[in-house]
């Protein structure tokens, strides 16, 4: 029987941090939860557009700690990969678990989303969307963006491959848990 495993990466948009967690998960056989995930259930649930409910986050702190504890919980399970901006800060330090952020040059992550989303407006909305987070984050919980104490591993993922990202994070969660593979459910 192997290691139970955590890992909870994160990243800004364009990071790579959603690509590659899909791939880990199906490589690691670990259960995949995406935190946009969690946010859009929510919506569904209360019967409102994404962006309604994405705006009432400046108004209504309640929502957004809503979806981490969510998160949280669902981290509380073995052998999950959890892709959340937060829940690197926010997860229990007494449970075990890998804590992963992705950084990428800005221009070049602006370049990635403006393909990812073929929009003529997605820089703009980027990085507005992302001041407004980092202030909401700062506000909640006194995250600081580039606090990234509370991570295992940071890296660059600007000049790299999904590929390279993928392998890179795949040998530091080899090395961490050692030869045992995961237990899969």
């Amino acid at each position: 029987m192997g290691v139970a495993l955590r890992i909870l990466l994160s990243g800004l948009s364009g990071t790579g941090s959603t690509t590659a967690a899909k791939r880990i998960a199906g490589d690691l056989g670990l259960r995949y939860v995406y935190g946009g995930q969690i946010f859009r259930n929510l919506a569904d649930e209360r019967n409102v557009a994404l962006e309604e409910l994405a705006e009432s986050f400046e108004k209504d702190p309640e929502i957004e700690h809503e979806i981490d504890q969510r998160l949280i919980v669902e981290g509380m399970n073995d052998n999950v990969l959890i892709e959340s901006r937060t829940l690197g800060w926010l997860f229990p330090t007494d449970v075990p678990a890998l804590r992963i952020w992705l950084t990428c040059n800005l221009e070049e992550r602006l370049n990635r989303v403006e393909r990812r989303e073929n929009h003529s407006r997605s820089r703009e909305n980027l990085l507005r969307r992302e001041a407004s987070d980092n202030r909401r984050y700062f506000r909640l919980y006194g995250i600081e963006p580039e606090d990234f104490s509370p991570f295992d591993l940071v890296f660059d993922t600007t000049a790299l491959s999904v590929e390279q990202v993928v392998e890179k994070i795949e040998a530091f969660v080899q090395e961490r848990v050692g030869n045992s593979e995961p237990v899969t459910t």
